[in-house]
């Protein structure tokens, strides 16, 4: 078997197309890894490398209801492969990936076994998926920021400007507009559907007809662009994002966890906005966790609603 037909047969299982038998083919390659000195074909690393990044990066395993032929358990399963052959030094990823300019507009692409990160101008992070294809200009307007996703899957970790939306292109003609959150899509030209999952915050999805659906945390949109008909529904699996804060105010602090969280957080002094904070947190954490740090690295104190939705920091 060709790499190029490891490619199409993993696609086939991800598509829910595949039959009984290339399933359990798909699957020998994850039992393979379990048995002493074998070494996993270069195709099939390949393979598997290129067609699963964006779930692992992103932790978004999502079983579909109404497929009977998708398996879960056999999806973790080999995600959990691809963690194997990276600890073991096999190397099926690289860290490069083709540059080109043109003006102010960058076109970063990724081979079928590559994958990139990527740093924006205004500090927002892409995680580019294999056989992607992203342009983004090298500094933003001062409106608004907008780059195009031309093809592939790419993870969004969205710096929040509220006065300076993000917006994110497809060649299918679907908008991804938000003002700060972290997300994937997933948008092959190829592929009749077109995915968009929220780990945190908000996001608009829209085409040239109108908006398809405001999508919150941990919910799920798959669009059918040959029926032009959207669905969205929850996330089964929950995936995290990092917050990491290096010397920021406690007012830039409380605008990321109110966004993050969906909350009201309050100060009982507004000179307390400009304390600074540095410190790393994960949005698996709540609100209160890190409120609880954050006041205790300034000698504070906070208290909060029953409901859990509305917080007050004092001295």
């Amino acid at each position: 078997m060709t790499e190029e037909q490891a490619k199409e047969l993993l696609q086939k299982y991800l598509d829910q197309q595949a039959n009984p038998e290339e399933q359990n083919k798909v699957e020998s390659w994850y039992a393979a890894l379990h048995q002493e000195n074998v070494e996993l074909a270069a195709d099939r690393k390949a393979a598997i490398g290129a067609q699963m990044f964006a779930h692992l990066e992103a932790a978004m395993q999502q079983k579909t209801k109404h497929h009977k032929v998708f398996k879960l358990q056999s999806f973790v399963r080999i995600a959990a492969a691809i963690i194997i052959i990276i600890t073991v030094g096999l190397g099926i990823w690289k860290l490069s990936a083709p540059v080109s300019s043109n003006g102010n507009q960058l076109t970063v692409t990724t081979g079928g076994a590559e994958r990139k990160r990527i740093t924006l101008s205004d500090g927002s992070v892409i995680l580019l998926g294999p056989s992607a294809k992203i342009s983004y200009p090298k500094v933003f307007a001062s409106n608004n920021r907008q780059i195009a996703l031309k093809e592939g899957e790419a993870f969004f970790d969205i710096a929040h400007q509220e006065k300076r939306p993000f917006t994110v292109h497809t060649t299918s003609g679907i908008d991804i507009r938000v003002l700060g959150t972290s997300f994937k899509v997933r948008s092959y030209q190829a592929s009749k559907h077109i995915e968009v999952a929220v780990v945190t915050g908000k996001v608009s999805v829209s085409n040239k007809k109108g908006n398809l659906g405001t999508l919150i945390k941990d919910e799920f949109l798959t669009y059918d662009k040959n029926a032009g008909r959207a669905a969205i529904r929850k996330m089964k699996t929950t995936a995290f994002i990092e917050l990491a804060f290096d010397g920021a105010t406690l007012e830039q602090v409380i605008s990321k966890l109110q966004y993050i969280y969906s909350i009201k957080i309050s100060l009982s002094d507004s000179t307390l906005s400009k304390l600074k904070s540095t410190a790393t947190f994960s949005s698996r954490q709540s609100p209160e966790e890190i409120l609880d740090i954050i006041c205790s690295l300034h000698h504070l104190k906070f208290n909060g609603s029953k409901n859990h939705k509305t917080f007050n920091i004092y001295k």
